[in-house]
């Protein structure tokens, strides 16, 4: 072959070298888009794991601020960040047997609580958060923020002249309660709170200690949920 023709072919293939390079460099960069669209997605789906995670550091941090040896907190996964005011401090009690009435003495306890988490501002996190809300809503899902009140009881059966037909329902009654004052205490909308009411059959230490089961536990709770037909399900 003469250096004509050499030189000739050399030409002719050089545009599939660069074709070559460009499908190469090409491929790059979609694997690249492919890889953050993953870590976004992944992000955007662990976003309420994460804000649990700062919400707990949150109180963490205002507790040992404030020193409140008193306030139990922990962080309990799916159920929520989780706030506890002592049922018995000294000779009283958070409530009276029998009574969803909030006993005089706890209420700076309770209004400290409304304090952090009115403070948390769980109201803005939708506004602050709008561009994940607006993914997650494109895939049929959205974020549940809740705050959650779960009343209890202790095991004595209610006298006849109780206004409360059982320990279900006085323990869904102090529920109501604590959750009516954090409404007014805070800024919060009344929607994001629930009530429940358990009774005596959640007790938290023995069946017979009756003053440390008459309690009401706070949790705070962000949750991933599916839309049903662009309605929170």
């Amino acid at each position: 072959m003469s250096d004509n023709s050499i030189v000739a072919e050399r030409a002719s293939n050089s545009w599939k070298v660069t074709y070559s390079d460009l499908l190469t460099g090409l491929l790059a960069f979609f694997l690249l888009l492919i890889i953050k669209a993953e870590q976004d997605a992944n992000t955007t789906f662990k976003f309420a794991d994460q804000m649990k995670d700062v919400i707990y550091a949150k109180v963490m941090r205002e507790k040992q601020v404030r020193s409140l040896d008193w306030l139990y907190v922990e962080h309990a996964g799916p159920k929520g960040i989780k706030l506890l005011i002592p049922s018995e401090i000294g000779d009283q009690t958070f409530f009276q047997s029998g009574d969803d009435q909030i006993v005089i003495n706890f209420i700076f306890y309770l209004r400290t609580v409304a304090q952090i988490i009115g403070g948390l501002e769980l109201e803005k996190i939708p506004e602050r958060n709008a561009d994940i809300f607006k993914k997650l809503n494109a895939s049929g899902k959205t974020i549940n923020i809740n705050v959650r009140i779960e009343g209890h009881s202790d095991a004595v059966p209610l006298g006849r002249s109780s206004k409360f037909r059982d320990n279900w329902d006085l323990s869904t009654a102090r529920a109501h309660r604590v959750a009516q004052f954090l409404i007014d205490g805070t800024a919060i909308p009344e929607s994001y709170f629930a009530i429940s009411g358990y009774g005596s059959f959640h007790p938290l230490v023995d069946v017979n200690r009756y003053d440390e089961n008459r309690r009401v536990e706070i949790y705070l709770d962000i949750q991933l949920i599916e839309l049903e037909n662009g309605i929170k399900s």
